[in-house]
């Protein structure tokens, strides 16, 4: 097959050369010229020159594609021996990922990965207590499988974690992006293969001999995440298993494991309706909240602030439009005048709101609502962040819904009661005076003022939690917490890991 190759090679050579030839002879020979009565035109030279171009193009393309797919080729004869060579070490045990295992470990001549006891460990006891959250099937089965096999062959007990670690290491990577899918449903998490990067630098570690260095650094860095880890190992360990309290416990382990140390940066408890801000390790403000109904929930999520607009018009959403809006203009067009909204068309134009036939009006409005700075439901400011949902934090005009113990209230965003504390901290770093805050408040002017530090706000959803030897309980406002079928999982394997 090779001589083959080298064949194909060698002809398509000789036809690059051939072209070569070809094209010199035609740009030093003379070419004949069409006259036409004063002017004449070199046609032939430029269109011949054309075409070589393309030729030499072409059979540089066919060149390309022959050693691609023979490339491909003999990696795909190369994959599929390692494959069979470690089904014949592996027999019928099923992996997650035989592939990448298999080329892992050809391409390290089957030295065994899992020397390190310490990161063995370390990975275990992150991996038990993943599985204890019934996020994932598949890892209560990998786990499964490690324990029945431990004590038995080593190489397919290396192997074994070497599978459930990809599938660990891709849930490390991810989870903070896709929190909001994985952490409140049983059956969202879908593992798949780490990136050829993430691998290397695993393995780059396990040779470096940083092997445990490269497995913690994956595990949860927030101290409420390693105390509450502690008290669902000493749980388990207890022998007295109430399953929802461990179910409990053990999901809000892993919402807490994507929270960095509370040391900078806005945090916000969805189900607790409480702002904190901490800068350089200290709590410098902490604010009541009202968050989302039960029908809009304030979703889970990482972002940055980026700016802080003073006197922020609103703008409602389609469904606020449909749902909220037109339903009371509709009972009342006096209802927009009052509140200060406006209506435009798409061209700008401002409509009178008893012009429009209400009763003819069909399930999507056709028009644009704003409300006026000043006097809007955003109130005196508005902290934008990029987000997918368009979810901001804002003030309101209307601070008595603070007062409420259920302040599960809002369309989706945040509404903050210290609003205003908030923006002086935010608009003094950019060099914002109190007088000027004042004065540009008084004016009802919209005013947008770039953040200047670095300000993350992380949305959670935590309703349990240890710290300081105390747990800590919320109510699950949005009936995240309620206990799957967790039948499948080896409770034996995960107390044996766990401690």
């Amino acid at each position: 097959m090779l001589k083959t190759t080298s064949f194909k090679l060698a002809t398509c050579a000789a036809l690059w050369t051939s072209c070569t030839y070809v094209g010199t002879a035609i740009a030093t020979n003379p070419v004949p010229v069409v006259n036409a009565g004063q002017s004449s035109i070199p046609v032939t030279v430029k269109l011949t020159n054309e075409q070589l171009l393309l030729e030499r193009k072409a059979i540089a393309e066919k060149i390309s594609a022959e050693r691609k797919a023979e490339e491909d080729r003999l990696n795909a004869e190369q994959q599929q021996r390692s494959e069979q060579r470690l089904t014949d070490i592996i027999g019928t045990q099923p992996l997650m990922f035989k592939s990448a295992v298999a080329k892992i470990y050809t391409q390290n001549d089957y030295i065994l990965l899992w020397e390190d006891k310490k990161a063995e460990k370390q990975f275990l006891r992150e991996y038990a207590a993943l599985v204890a959250s019934g996020i994932s099937r598949q890892s209560a089965q990998n786990l499964d499988r490690i324990y029945n096999a431990e004590g038995k062959d080593r190489l397919i007990y290396d192997i074994l974690l070497t599978d459930a670690f990809l599938d660990y290491l891709y849930y490390s990577q991810n989870v903070l992006k896709s929190a909001q899918k994985w952490l409140y449903s049983p059956t969202a998490y879908k593992s798949a293969e780490p990136t050829d990067q993430d691998i290397y630098r695993w393995l780059s570690a396990v040779k470096n001999n940083q092997h445990f260095e490269f497995v913690a650094q994956l595990a949860g860095k927030n101290s409420l995440y390693r105390q509450t880890l502690y008290q669902l190992e000493a749980l388990i360990s207890s022998g007295k298993i109430d399953p929802n309290q461990r179910y409990k416990l053990a999901i809000n382990t892993q919402r807490l494991r994507i929270l960095p140390e509370f040391n900078n940066g806005l945090f916000v408890n969805i189900p607790s309706y409480q702002l904190n801000y901490y800068r350089n390790g200290k709590l410098v403000m902490n604010s009541r909240v009202i968050v989302g109904k039960q029908a809009r929930k304030t979703p889970v999520m990482y972002s940055k602030l980026s700016n802080v607009v003073v006197n922020p018009p609103w703008t409602p959403t389609t469904r606020l439009i449909n749902e909220d809006l037109v339903p009371k203009i509709k009972r009342d067009p006096g209802y927009v005048a009052r509140n200060g909204y406006t209506i435009t068309d798409g061209s700008g134009r401002i409509i009178d709101p008893h012009s429009i036939n209400w009763e003819a009006m069909g399930n999507k409005f056709p028009y644009r609502i704003r409300q006026a700075p000043g006097d809007s439901a955003l109130g005196n400011y508005k902290f934008n962040m990029p987000s997918a949902d368009a979810i901001y934090l804002h003030d309101t005009p209307n601070h008595n819904l603070f007062n409420k113990k259920d302040r599960a209230l809002s369309s989706g965003c945040i509404r903050v009661e210290q609003s205003d504390q908030l923006a002086s901290i935010l608009l003094k770093e950019v060099g914002w005076s109190d007088e000027r805050k004042r004065n540009v408040l008084g004016s009802k002017k919209t005013t947008s003022a770039n953040v200047g530090s670095d300000n993350p706000v992380y949305l959670y959803y935590v309703t349990a939690w240890m710290n300081g030897g105390k747990l800590h309980t919320l109510p699950d406002i949005y009936g995240y917490d309620v206990v799957p079928n967790l039948n499948y999982v080896n409770w034996n394997a995960v107390k044996k890991y766990l401690m």
